[in-house]
């Protein structure tokens, strides 16, 4: 039994062991009392609990000495078609984010459905931020060239994730014909996501579970819906180009998508059943899907934090769940809150995998 527990001024991070209790996040406030976590459920109310919980948060980069002349690297050109840039910053290959997450650099060529050849550049995953004083985030970038489009794409280096509850807090601005895609992936039959496309009302948001056509390449109905996105501070419809908090719950039996804490969509088609990782992406391929970027046209995804709570594959089944905490509606984001503890009162829980340990089930809760 083991704890792995690293504290960083520059970035939040929290990672849970599956067999014994764990203290939470480093709190903002360093004069807060930490809750004593042994699992998580999103929201108050909720029945799924995950053993995990992770959250890593860009604005907290903003007194890190690097961060006072952080610059926006220039974009891709046409002669870089290979894809062999290296990362823009230290930041991303080393440290707690290094071991966490991975920029991408694999490309895929143009055929008859995607005629655009996609190439990831590391160039394209950057610090930034909006003015000297304003917060540090991250950013995700797309262009399109004459004969190819440069794309972004980080994936975790865990492929085991079996369910979770994972929510970021993002915007999306630029050129019509990019999808800034939010997912986890095993597939392209196995695959949950939040999806953003430029070319579509500033108001859309595409929910989707793969796959999304049938064998004859029919698409299928119940594989993506269109939401609206919810204003965060009115009853007004949101815009993607505003920041605005994306929930995906992957859980055994369906997928539902949130924005800024209102439930938009509960699915029951296509919910994956095998692990997977999490990807963020900011690509296009010249699709249908995509559209096709105009020869110059460029367009970002800025993610200011990623918070996610999730159980995987090789957890330990059985685990007690002493103290549930949760990370939803609480006081001092992101330190976990002790659920139900305005209540007065906290009971044993568990979560329980089959055999298999293709699902999980919690079946004592609060």
């Amino acid at each position: 039994m083991f704890i792995i527990k690293s504290y960083s001024s520059f970035l939040l991070f929290h990672l849970l062991s599956t067999v014994q209790l764990c203290s939470a996040v480093p709190p903002l406030d360093p004069n807060s009392t930490l809750p004593s976590c042994s699992c998580y459920r999103a929201t108050e109310g909720d029945a799924a609990l995950f053993l995990n919980h992770q959250f890593f948060d860009f604005r907290a980069l903003a007194n890190e000495s690097f961060a006072s002349n952080l610059t926006t690297p220039a974009p891709i050109t046409d002669d870089q078609d290979r894809g062999i840039e290296l990362i823009t910053s230290p930041f991303f290959g080393t440290g707690l984010f290094g071991d966490f997450f991975a920029p991408a650099s694999w490309s895929k060529n143009a055929s008859e459905d995607s005629p655009t050849t996609m190439v990831n550049s590391q160039q394209n995953i950057y610090l930034t931020r909006d003015s000297t004083n304003s917060p540090v985030h991250l950013t995700l970038r797309t262009n399109r060239l004459s004969t190819f489009q440069s794309t972004s794409d980080l994936e975790t280096l865990e492929t085991g994730y079996l369910h979770a509850s994972i929510r970021i807090r993002a915007r999306i601005a630029g050129s019509p014909g990019a999808c800034a895609g939010m997912f986890t992936y095993f597939s392209d039959d196995q695959e949950s996501d939040i999806e953003i496309l430029t070319r579509d009302e500033h108001s859309v948001m595409r929910a989707t579970n793969q796959p999304g056509v049938d064998p004859q390449g029919k698409v299928i109905p119940e594989a993506s819906t269109q939401v609206t996105i919810s204003a965060s501070d009115s009853a007004d419809d949101g815009s993607w180009t505003d920041w605005n908090e994306y929930r995906l719950d992957w859980l055994p039996e369906q997928s539902e998508w949130f924005v800024n804490g209102a439930s938009k969509l509960n699915k029951t088609y296509g919910v994956p059943i095998q692990p997977s990782n999490f990807q963020v992406k900011m690509w296009s391929d010249g699709s249908n899907w995509t559209g096709n970027m105009s020869i110059g046209g460029l367009a970002t995804l800025d993610i200011e934090w990623i918070d996610m709570v999730y159980n995987t594959s090789h957890d330990v089944p059985g685990t007690a769940c002493k103290t549930v905490c949760r990370v939803d509606d609480i006081q001092n984001k992101p330190v976990p809150q002790v659920a139900g503890a305005d209540k007065g009162a906290i009971r044993t829980g568990m979560i329980w995998s089959s055999v298999l340990g293709t699902f999980w089930v919690a079946f004592t809760f609060l």
